[in-house]
């Protein structure tokens, strides 16, 4: 089993995963004779850690009471007064991801909140928040699979499922806020799933939670990894959108123009956009000034096009909807 959307083992906390937890109990049944109990969020027991990531952290898991075995994803709620709030936005998205049914987008069976890991009375519990239980996927991500050269088609392909996806979910009223190739998965039969929908933050001006001092002269460590501020993961800065530098709400176009940034980086095997700097990111992308890829990369200058007016600054000059932009990678 692969990790599920952006997993970074990094950002778990030792003290709070569920190796330490298993070790604990195993000293104190050696100790004081204690039978381990199996680890729970309501009904389904928890099994090995697939990964964490800012928004909280995967765990296979068995649904006993229909016997599959399920990933679960704890969401870890904010801090602060905006707690309640933000748990009931996660609440009614994961709810809404439930109601989805696409064959390219993440199957969710339930949804929930959590107080703790159940069946260690006195162990160090994690924080409160929304627990999300998936289908349990066998494969890689879209990032994974990129790191093999393929044709421009083959690539080309993948995405277009998954813009599919993302078409569905827009249709039912759900925005990604960080799309990503870390966040789209291929089976091992070649089927293109996206996860994560809607998790990322609620719509809305972001300085609910941030100012603009947060974003401007940042540090760029890693374009790759999603800017978590606050409890909120506000976007990955090689994808995401020029409003969304600006701490505006993401739309459906901001899906879009991640989906491009994706896409092109994809073909043509470098970012859209550099800077060291988040502010210089941004200003990258103020003046559409992309990259110029190899020339030994064989892409159609058609797609190229159709790949800038995804990319352009500002919303409306993007592409109407993603299904129009999906029949113009799919007209030649």
């Amino acid at each position: 089993m692969s990790e599920l959307g952006e997993l970074d083992l990094r950002r778990a906390r030792p003290a709070r995963d569920l190796e330490g937890l298993r070790a604990l109990a195993g000293i104190r049944s050696r100790l004081f004779g204690r039978a381990d109990a199996p680890l729970t969020v309501g009904r389904y027991r928890l099994g090995e850690r697939l990964g964490a990531g800012g928004l909280g952290v995967v765990y296979a898991a068995r649904d006993p009471q229909l016997d599959r075995e399920v990933a679960i994803k704890l969401l870890r709620s904010p801090p602060g007064s905006g707690r309640a709030r933000e748990q009931g936005r996660l609440l009614r998205e994961a709810r809404a991801m439930a109601r989805l049914s696409h064959p390219n987008v993440i199957e969710v069976f339930d949804v929930g909140t959590y107080e703790g890991l159940h069946g260690l009375d006195d162990a160090e519990l994690p924080a409160r928040g929304v627990f999300i239980v998936m289908a349990r996927l066998e494969g890689e991500t879209l990032q994974q699979w990129l790191a093999v050269p393929r044709p421009w088609p083959t690539v080309l392909q993948r995405f277009v499922a998954a813009g599919r996806g993302l078409s569905a979910a827009h249709a039912a009223g759900l925005v990604h806020r960080d799309l990503k190739p870390a966040n789209v998965f291929v089976e091992r039969d070649g089927r293109v799933r996206v996860l994560d929908f809607g998790l990322a933050r609620g719509t809305g001006r972001a300085s609910e939670t941030l100012s603009d001092d947060d974003l401007r002269g940042a540090s760029l460590d890693d374009a790759l990894q999603s800017i978590t501020i606050a409890g909120a993961v506000l976007g990955t800065p090689a994808y995401m959108a020029p409003e969304q530098h600006e701490g505006d709400g993401a739309d459906a176009r901001s899906d879009q123009y991640s989906f491009c940034a994706a896409l092109y980086h994809g073909l043509y095997g470098v970012l859209p956009f550099r800077g060291s700097a988040l502010d210089e990111l941004a200003d990258q992308k103020s003046r559409l000034a992309l990259r110029a890829p190899s020339p030994d990369v064989a892409v159609p200058r058609w797609l190229g096009a159709v790949l800038r007016r995804g990319l352009a600054p500002e919303p409306i000059e993007r592409w109407p909807s993603m299904d129009a932009l999906l029949r113009e990678l799919e007209r030649r």
